[in-house]
């Protein structure tokens, strides 16, 4: 279990923290990640079906250095989806967690948002993530 903090005042923090054991039988049998190298998901929620493009802005990710990722969201015909709200005082929020679930990063989007009780954003939402070492890696915005 990670605990991920921002005290007041200051800087966000990412602990490793309670290794626990869960006893009974899995839910589902992980699966290895595998890189399909397709950035385009097809989503449902509420009952709506949206799409998600995910876009990286360079060919080549390398290790410790800031990389710029962004999620397009649309509706399942292409339209712009234009008023996300808020979730947790941001405009999003991403999860990324590598192959062996070893590493776990939890990053806001590189814009802040100043008037969180009018906001309504999309259909972009950028996130700045550091990878801390080579591999595969899944996303969750």
């Amino acid at each position: 279990m990670w605990i991920d903090v921002k005290p007041k005042g200051g800087i966000q923090q990412v602990l490793t923290a309670f290794p626990f054991n869960v006893k009974g039988h899995p839910v589902h049998t992980p699966a290895n990640i595998t890189s399909d190298k397709k950035f385009v998901k097809e989503v449902s929620a509420d009952g709506q079906a949206y799409q998600v493009t995910l876009d990286f802005h360079q060919e080549r990710l390398d290790v410790g250095r800031n990389i710029k990722m962004t999620f397009e969201i649309s509706d399942a015909n292409g339209k712009p989806i234009r008023n996300l709200e808020p979730l947790m005082a941001a405009g999003g929020h991403c999860v990324i967690i590598d192959a062996d679930a070893r590493e776990f990063l939890h990053v806001h989007p590189a814009e802040e948002v100043d008037d969180i009780a009018n906001w309504r954003g999309g259909p972009s939402v950028s996130f700045i993530a550091n990878f801390p070492k080579p591999g595969l890696y899944r996303a969750w915005g």
